[in-house]
């Protein structure tokens, strides 16, 4: 449900843009303030930048038409911002055109041709409307320099580009209208009236209601200049006539209200949003920074418990080489021990058997040391592969010779004599 409620907003947007668009062709702009200024505003609820763009575009077109530029220039720079963001070249274009002219209109030399220059690093890939808008930008520079000649010009090469393309009839009735009033600053009153008379016909003729209610107001204004009393209070009569269905002041003044009070409410929504933005920001940093202080705490932990576990490492390896030193006396113990008790039973037994006297009591003892010192080795010994072959080759002598060794030092087998020192190194670890 809430999808489709979300939907038919968005169709609404789409269906006030395309209202406000037509009351806008036809020049109904009091109607299409209305519609455009509803349309922003839904735009806007429903994040739908598009429409938005357009129809913050569109009041800043009829801004211009009350000469209004500065509040135009400021519905085309928040335009401009969100035509920036999508790349939408067309309508950087149209909006630096725009903002050039309202330069123009208020007098602004050096924001015109930043402006200009802005728009010289545009393309808005239609040759037509490219050619076109360049003779007009360039129009509107010379204006703003008081180079009325080149201005003449140039407005001239875009009314006949604008002619010969069959472009929509409102370019051609703007130029006309542009040409008058650059001969009327240049005091060239004749060429000015000229002019103004032919865009009042051609916009009669195109039934160009905004191009022809400027000309009847263009016309009384140079005619009372002249003193020509009769032609000013004709032309007059005719401007009365044709803004009081076109459109008034008080009126407009109206709509502007209402479009205020939309942008208040839509800068409320924007401070609100950024507000609750800003809560939600600072619990997750509130977050972040308890996260880091329980990690730094932890690590702090574990520095100390890998402190302990060095200190505990250190004690145990100190035990053991404590046992062997014990281990070592023992054994050596032992071998006086078992050393005496050989010779003992050397003397008894001389001759008892052959064996008896296989190696000397000297060649007994450097193989009795040998074989001690190989199985101290723990890794060596605890091999599965370990043999009394692999302790006779360690010890260069041959089994015999360390078999006798054993059995007559330990009064046990190798087998016996091996486990004892494995189970012995399995019980310290």
């Amino acid at each position: 449900m809430a999808l489709l409620a979300k939907d038919k907003k968005g169709d609404k947007a789409d269906s006030l843009m395309a209202l406000g668009e037509e009351y806008y062709q036809s020049e109904r702009y009091m109607d299409a303030l209305d519609v455009l200024a509803e349309a922003m505003d839904v735009a806007d609820r429903m994040g739908n930048s598009k429409i938005y763009m357009k129809a913050i575009f569109s009041i800043g077109n009829i801004y211009t038409i009350f000469d209004d530029y500065d509040q135009a220039l400021q519905n085309y720079a928040i335009c401009l911002k969100q035509a920036e963001k999508e790349h939408d070249m067309v309508m950087q274009t149209t909006l630096k055109t725009n903002m050039l002219m309202c330069y123009v209109m208020l007098g602004k030399q050096k924001e015109a041709e930043e402006c200009y220059r802005a728009i010289g690093t545009l393309n808005i890939g239609d040759t037509k409307i490219n050619r076109f808008y360049s003779y007009l930008n360039q129009a509107l520079l010379a204006r703003v320099k008081k180079n009325y000649k080149a201005a003449i010009y140039f407005h001239n090469q875009a009314l006949e580009f604008a002619q010969n393309h069959q472009m929509n009839g409102k370019f051609v009735a703007s130029q006309m209208g542009q040409i008058g009033t650059l001969y009327e600053e240049m005091n060239d009153m004749e060429k000015a009236e000229e002019w103004y008379l032919k865009c009042a016909e051609y916009a009669k003729e195109g039934h160009f209601v905004g191009s022809l209610t400027t000309s009847y107001d263009k016309l009384m204004s140079l005619y009372r200049k002249e003193g020509k009393n009769d032609l000013s209070v004709q032309y007059q009569k005719l401007f009365v006539q044709l803004s009081d269905s076109f459109f008034t002041q008080s009126e407009f003044n109206k709509k502007r209200s209402l479009i205020s009070s939309y942008e208040s409410q839509r800068s409320d929504r924007a401070i609100s949003s950024l507000t609750y933005k800003n809560h939600t920001l600072t619990w997750i940093i509130i977050v972040i920074a308890a996260l880091l202080i329980a990690l730094i705490l932890l690590i702090l932990y574990i520095y100390k418990v890998n402190r302990r576990l060095i200190h505990t490492q250190r004690l145990l390896i100190e035990k053991h080489r404590e046992y062997g030193r014990q281990l070592q006396v023992q054994n050596e113990l032992l071998r006086s021990v078992n050393e005496e008790k050989d010779e003992a039973d050397a003397n008894a037994n001389a001759n008892a058997n052959a064996d008896a006297n296989l190696l000397t009591k000297l060649q007994a003892d450097h193989l009795l040391i040998a074989i001690a010192g190989v199985m101290e080795q723990n890794e060596v010994i605890c091999k599965a592969d370990f043999t009394i072959g692999t302790l006779a080759q360690m010890v260069e002598s041959n089994t015999r010779y360390v078999s006798w060794v054993i059995n007559k030092n330990y009064d046990k087998n190798f087998k016996s004599y091996l486990n004892e020192y494995r189970i012995r190194i399995a019980s310290t670890l």
